[in-house]
This record gives C-alpha cells, structure tokens and sequence, in this order.
C-alpha cells in the first residue's frame, strides 16, 4: 500500500462538511438544536463558513470531515484519540500519561508541541478551548454527551485565527426525551469511572446534567490519575426562532502522576520500568479548569447572526523531573493561574446580485488571557525556594469575512479574510541582582504587538450529480506562545525578536458521493512555512526559541466510508504527508513527531440491522516517527488492532418498562504490541519515549430509566 501512496499522490477525504465553528475567526460553529421543533431543522450547522446554504448549491460546509456518535468507538472517554479516529490527515499521539495532554497534529501542524495542543483551534459547542497565543487543551472537557466531530483543515482553516492549522469541533448532543442513567467502567490498567447523568426536555427547552469520577492505576509505576467533573447545559429556543445554548463546565484532577519518558535504551530494555526522576522529584500535577459560556444564534431568513460570550479560570500545579535550583532558570515545579475570556459575534446576508445568490459573513472576536506564574525550586517533591514569578497578558481583536458566489447551481467561488491583532505584555517580578562574581536572574519582562493577515479563496464545482472537484489557496499565520517568548539566548529581557510563522496552503481534490451514507474524497496538498518556531537552547530548565527555518509538507490523504448493505460499514482512511525543513540548518530532515505515512481501517458489523448487537474492528499502521531535529533517534513503526462489541437490551419484558441497558466491551492491542505511543520532541535530557498500553480490557455498563 506504501508505493502506491507516492510523494506526489493525490488523496482521498472523507467528508461531509457541517459546520464548523461559533466564536472564533471566519467561522461560527452553531452549536444546538434543541427539541422538537428543533429535531426537524437541517442537519447543516450555521457557521460564517456555511452562511446560509440554499437549496441546490453546494457550501463550505462540505469541506469539513464529519463523524457522528453512531460511527463513535466504544470506550471510556478520556482521551479524544477514541473520537478521532479514521479522519485522514488528524495524527493523534496518546501518551497514557494524564499528566500530559493527548497531543493532536493535523497535517503536521502542532506536532513540536511539549504538551497540550499547539497550532490547531479547538472547539466545543462553537466555545474556544484555545487560547489567543494558539494554545490549548481538551483534557477537561466531558466526552460522554458529544454527539458529533467536526474536522476543518486546509487554506480554509486559517481563517480560524492563529495557528489554525486545522479546527477541531466537539459538539453536544441535545436531549431529545426525559431520563436519568448511570453508568459504571472498568478494566485495565486499574481503571474505575462513574457517570451521573440527568436529562430533561420539554417544547423548546432542554437540558443536562453530569458527574463523572475517574480513577485510573496506570501501567507503569508513578502513573496514577484522579480526575472529577461536572457539566450543566441548557439548550432553548426563543419563540421568535433564537436558539440559545448556556454552559457550565468544571473539572478537577487532584492527582495526575508523571511516570516520564523513556530513553530508547530503556524502552527496549522494559517499557513498563520506573524512570528513578519519577521518584525522586515526585513529577506530578493537579488541574482545577471551569469555564461558563452563552451563545445566541437567529438561523432564520436572509439575515442571520450569531454571538457568543465566554469565561473561565484555570489554575496548575506541576512538579518537573528536575530540580531547578538554578537562579537563572524557572523552577522544577510550576504554579499557573491562567483567567480567559472573550466574545464574539458574526452577521450573515443572503442576497442575490445579477440574479446570482451571494452570501456575506462579517465578524469580530475579542479575547484576553491573564497568565500568573511562578516557579519554585523542586526539593524532592516538595517547593522549595521562589525562581520565577511573572504576569503574562495577552489581548486579541479579530475581524474577518467571508463571500461566497454561486455563478451557478454546481458552481461555489468564496473569498475569505482575516485580521488579528495580538498584544503580549509580559512583567517579571523575580529579578535578582549580580554581585561581583555571582549570578543573578535578570529582568525578563517586555512586550510586542503581533499584526497578522490571513485569506482564503477556493472554488468548489459540482460536475455530475455525485462527483465533486475543489481547490483552493490561502495564507495563515502562528504567533510565538507566552512559553516560546519567555526567555532569550544569552541575553535577557522577553524574546521580542521571535517572529510570526508564515504557512501557504494549497490542496485541490476529488469528491464521490454515491450513495447517502458513502463517500469517497482524495485531496492533495502543498504547505510551505517561512520562520517556523524551534527550539535554539535549552539550559537549566530556560528553554529559549528562534526562528530559524523554512518548512514545506506536501502530501495525499484518502477516505472512504461506504455501507455494504444493511450491516456492515467500513471506514479507511490514508495519509502520506513528507514533511521536511526546506531551508536552514536541518534542511533536508524530516520534521520531528510527525508520520510520514498512516492507514485506518474500521469495520462495523450490525447483525440484526439495529443497536441490539454490534461488532466492531479496528486496525491502524504508523511509520516511524523522528524525535528531534537531526533525525539520529525514531520511535518505530507499529500496527495495531482493536476489537469492539456493544448493544443495547431493553428491560421492558421483565416488568421495568421505560428501563434500557446499553453495555460495551473494547479489547484494544489484540496482538500486545510494543510501541511507542508519543515522543517528546527535541527532548534534551533524551527521555524521549511515552510508551503505549499494551493489550488491554475495559468495559462498560449504563442503566437508563425514562420518564
């Protein structure tokens, strides 16, 4: 299958694009329908991409990869990895450490990230869970109620601000009827969860609540994690047809362990030892995340608008597997306060000009961030003396637009822009003077104002009833985060000179659809970066940042999904992404933590054509993956196989009428493979090795009463 995906090799995509996206940059992800009057509204989400969609036209909202919960695998819903499978050109690394978020690239982009998700935009219900500076995280987010995903990448997905490689959109499922369930999970590797849930729906009001606790052992030794959540939603629409959606979402993990990475020797030699910094330093951390948020949508007649507002507060405690005693350094334990907020609101006009139906989105978001951090020396797991202690701001202030023309009923031109302007304000509090012969930390507060600009034009023609060409070219952007400014090269003050990562995409491809629930899509790309982000030193636990090189990725990515009769769907998907430094000192490497080559395939099995049974397998192969710039060290290829089974039993004829049980089996690394699940790119201690679970079992049961 290798040779057939060559270099230059077109790719397959897999989608259905709905909506995408409700507060941030070119795009509003509408994020309900709510109740009965809602259910019968159309499956397309309102997003700026989408802008209305009229009868007969194709729109934006078929460049977006959808998958909903019916195609979900079972699972336990801890890590997005379980929702995001089979979506070609989404590499997802999960590290089964819940100490370090599950890191997610898209076509490469935020595959260099440390921890947490850098470069892509991520979304739940049309709310931001990235930062302005293109940081973020669904480690806190409640997975149980999602009910679809929607996946943007490409030159559209600049429009989506900064770092938007890609967009990734959760959205919940609305509740369509009264009922309260429980559900129990366990299995390896000591994994124990409970989950509450209450729903409750009525004309044009609906809305839920849950509680879930986790407990997990972990495989390795230092490995354990806590986490407990709760999440409120009410979902209802205005007689006047304004849908609102008001959200509250909190989480606390008390204790989420760090076991560490490996060196390659140490991988080889058992990847189930204890790393003795592990121990030693006591690496750990502890999450306390909330966040409230409102949207309002009016998705009626020619003139439609959205808004929304957002806030929340974000507090981490982090114990490194290092001292950090330097006083030129941050610390080996890390105290952040982060408060976020932001608003956003976009107007859409549907008119027709020469008789020829155009569509205008206009927009505007504004963002701020507050970071407090400090940094105490790590005395064996305890906090020892104060090394670092600095106030970050960031304010953003977005406007963008979007046009889309149809010339014709099979024909869609659109036209996007976006301008962002980020302000960075950054004060240092530990400042310790230099006596003759000693050394001091120096002052490394600054500031710098980031003015970006990022487009998008494409074309989409419909040719045959269900052949589809696209093709479109855009310009995107990725600001230094508050981590990549913080210090300088032998020198100090705030890393003012880092500049902004420019990308070019280009992608034109294929779609068939011949049937309602089959697709097959093949794209090719084309991706050139100027100033991309690296890492210049790292010294002492003071990790410094240059722009230093020029990146070019190009590659295929095919999907297909396609039902064979009444039972059985399958779902493959293919990528070939070359990846490589196209200028400067690495020129001619391969980009550190990315895939050259990824295949998946699912198969679904209903043998009764209903829920009662359904049978699941899953199968995935990696190439290699690079763990630094000089490409001397690589995490080796793997493939790997899961096996699913889940049904639904009604309770009915033993006399507990309006009672359903819902049951799920996953039996994941069928074959005990040995591999590395995630690499800690450009690791300087060498440590760069997150081994993955081996064959493992966990299971599930819900009990669910109506009323």
């Amino acid at each position: 299958m290798g040779s057939w995906f060559g270099k230059k090799c077109s790719r397959l995509v897999t989608t259905r694009l709905l909506a995408t996206k409700s507060v941030i940059a070119s795009s509003v992800l509408a994020p309900f329908m709510i109740a009965p009057s809602l259910q019968a509204a159309p499956e397309v989400l309102e997003t700026l991409l989408v802008s209305g969609v009229r009868t007969g036209t194709s729109g934006l909202h078929d460049r977006v990869m959808l998958k909903t919960d019916e195609n979900f695998m079972p699972g336990a819903r801890l890590d997005p990895a379980e929702l995001l499978q089979h979506f070609p050109g989404v590499q997802v690394d999960s590290r089964s450490n819940y100490a370090q978020d599950t890191r997610i690239s898209l076509r490469g982009f935020g595959a260099r990230s440390a921890f947490g998700v850098r470069g892509i935009d991520l979304l739940v219900d049309g709310v931001p869970l990235s930062t302005p500076d293109g940081q973020g995280q669904l480690s806190s987010s409640l997975l149980d109620s999602i009910g679809r995903v929607e996946v943007l990448r490409g030159p559209i997905a600049a429009l989506y601000g900064n770092g938007a490689g890609g967009v990734i959109a959760l959205q919940t499922a609305v509740p369509e009827y009264n009922n309260i369930s429980a559900s129990v999970m366990a299995g390896d590797p000591g994994l124990q969860r409970q989950l509450l849930q209450g729903e409750w729906q009525r004309n044009n009001l609906a809305a839920r609540v849950q509680f879930a606790n986790t407990d997990i052992d972990g495989e390795r030794p230092h490995s354990r994690a806590e986490r407990k959540q709760a999440g409120a939603q009410i979902f209802y629409r205005t007689d006047s047809g304004i849908d609102v959606l008001v959200k509250h979402d909190y989480s606390d993990d008390p204790l989420l362990q760090d076991p560490l990475g490996l060196t390659p020797a140490q991988w080889r030699n058992d990847p189930w030892q204890l790393n003795p910094a592990a121990e030693t330093f006591d690496t750990r951390k502890s999450v306390a995340h909330q966040q409230t948020s409102i949207s309002l949508r009016d998705n009626t007649g020619s003139r439609r608008w959205q808004a929304s507002l957002w806030q929340g507060e974000r507090d981490i405690v982090q114990y490194l597997g290092f001292s950090g005693d330097a006083i030129t350094g941050s610390g080996g334990v890390v105290d952040l306060a982060r408060d976020f907020s932001g608003a956003s609101g976009t107007f859409t006009q549907s008119l027709d000009v020469l008789a020829m139906p155009v569509d205008i989105s206009v927009g505007a978001e504004l963002a701020q961030m507050q970071d407090h951090r400090r940094g105490y020396v790590n005395n064996n797991g305890e906090a020892g003396d104060l090394r670092r202690n600095d106030k970050g701001d960031l304010d953003s202030r977005d406007i963008y637009a979007l046009v889309q023309m149809h010339p014709l009923e099979t024909l869609m031109l659109y036209a996007g822009a976006r301008h962002t302007s980020l302000d960075i304000d950054v004060q240092d509090f530990f400042i310790v003077s230099s006596p003759t012969g000693a050394v001091g930390n120096p002052d490394d507060s600054g500031a710098r104002n980031y003015r970006e600009q990022a487009y998008a034009i494409g074309v989409n023609y419909t040719f045959v009833n269900a052949w589809e060409i696209f093709a479109s070219s855009g310009r995107g952007y990725e600001t230094p985060t508050l981590t990549e400014m913080a210090y300088k090269t032998n020198a100090t003050g705030l890393n003012t000179e880092l500049d902004a990562a420019i990308n070019r995409q280009h992608e034109w491809g294929i779609r068939y659809r011949p049937r309602a629930l089959g697709e097959i899509t093949l794209t090719q790309f084309l991706i050139e970066t100027e100033n991309e982000i690296v890492v210049d030193q790292s010294l002492n636990g003071r990790t410094s940042f240059r722009n230093a090189a020029a990146t070019e990725r190009d590659g295929i990515e095919l999907l297909v999904r396609y039902p064979l009769g009444e039972q059985i769907l399958v779902q493959f998907s293919a990528q070939q992404l070359d990846a490589e430094y196209s200028a400067g000192q690495w020129q001619g490497k391969t980009l550190p933590g990315v895939a050259a080559r990824q295949y998946q395939l699912g198969v679904q099995w209903r043998p009764w054509v209903n829920d009662a049974l359904i049978a699941g397998l899953q199968a995935q192969e990696r190439a290699r993956i690079f763990t630094a710039d000089n490409n001397q060290i690589y995490a080796p290829a793997y493939t790997t196989f899961d096996f699913t089974l889940q049904g639904v039993y009604s309770l009915q004829q033993v006399s507990l009428p309006k009672t359903d049980i819902e049951w799920w089996i996953k039996l994941a690394n069928i074959t005990d493979e040995n591999y590395v699940g995630s690499v800690v790119v450009n690791q300087s201690n060498g440590r760069a090795f997150e081994p993955a679970l081996g064959r493992n079992l966990v299971a599930g049961i819900k009990l669910g009463y109506k009323f």
